[in-house]
């Protein structure tokens, strides 16, 4: 799932760096001194060829893209939902031969990522796109960096195609950038070798511990890079650094919220800067246990985080 996720994004990223450049034709101007400025169909082109793979498909297709400026691909095969007091950047749509048209589409959404992330689900599931039903061992918890979106969900009809993938992107000041991918069905024996992020099969592998730790986020405009996890046995731990002019204390509090919406029971906890804690009981099953720790590093605004998860009878203590 992860995998075919990753593959996702690094194609939307791709994607709409060149539906900014093509929704702005007519402000480029190419080449360097003495060069003739490029015309409208050439910086069309050339967008589209960037995005576009030189290679054959894996069935020996090939590929082809349109870009679309301040919309949506026409005849696409799916009605986007388009949240309110949104703008539409624009959108590309994938054409590959003897297969149903994907598109991914950009658009600028006021409010915060949760609020996004709620209009899809809501409009999402009118149309019967609902997020997966995935095993606790494949959610990725603990600290999330800032790099990369601040909400990313996948809605999906089964465990195969079609499915709809949305990524917030967090700015401060201005709206969020949002990404949406769509990837329709598609006859048998193209999707076979497709895959799809919705799909259950293989599943983590035969022992593997149950996911502990909740997904936690940075305050806005707090810049947080993870350092470190390890989630397997008995003892699961995440590390991240944030860049912040916020104490320690503050940092703990925030964070304590989350863990107290994921669950977890608060035990005990105090700050004394440059250190901040808290310790609690991590639900689930077991004796497990959980601490939480902010030290404010000599380094200026620059704040060490780590989250831990533990069984005392795991670790054979």
């Amino acid at each position: 799932m992860l995998g075919g996720l990753t593959a996702v994004a690094l194609t939307l990223v791709i994607a709409f760096t060149a539906v900014g450049l093509a929704s702005q034709l007519g402000e480029i101007r190419g080449g360097g001194q003495g060069a003739v400025p490029a015309s409208n169909d050439d910086l069309a082109e050339l967008a589209a060829r960037l995005i576009s793979p030189p290679y054959p498909m894996p069935d020996g297709s090939t590929q082809t893209v349109t870009l679309h400026p301040g919309a949506l691909p026409p005849n696409a095969g799916f009605d986007l939902p388009i949240p309110p007091g949104a703008h539409l950047v624009g959108s590309v749509l994938r054409q590959r031969t003897n297969a149903n048209p994907s598109f991914d589409a950009v658009l600028d959404v006021p409010g915060n990522a949760d609020d996004v992330t709620s209009f899809y689900e809501r409009e999402l599931g009118k149309k019967g796109l609902t997020p997966p039903q995935m095993p606790p061992q494949m959610q990725p918890g603990g600290f999330q960096g800032s790099v990369g979106p601040a909400k990313g969900s996948t809605f999906c009809k089964g465990d195969g195609l079609p499915f709809v993938s949305v990524s917030v992107f967090s700015r401060v000041n201005v709206p969020n950038d949002v990404r949406v991918h769509f990837e329709p069905a598609q006859a048998a024996n193209t999707q076979q070798w497709m895959g799809s992020p919705c799909s259950q099969k293989g599943g983590p592998p035969p022992g593997m511990t149950t996911q502990r730790l909740p997904v936690l986020r940075a305050p806005d405009g707090v810049a947080l890079q993870g350092s470190g996890s390890s989630f397997g046995g008995p003892r699961q731990q995440s590390d991240a650094v944030a860049n912040t002019s916020k104490t320690a204390a503050e940092l703990e509090s925030f964070f304590a919220q989350q863990l107290a919406a994921a669950g977890w029971t608060r035990v005990a906890g105090g700050a004394n800067a440059p250190l901040a804690f808290s310790t609690w009981k991590v639900p689930g099953d077991g004796d497990w246990q959980g601490v939480l720790i902010v030290i404010e590093m000599p380094a200026k605004d620059r704040r060490s985080l780590m989250l831990r998860a533990e069984s005392p009878i795991g670790s054979g203590f």
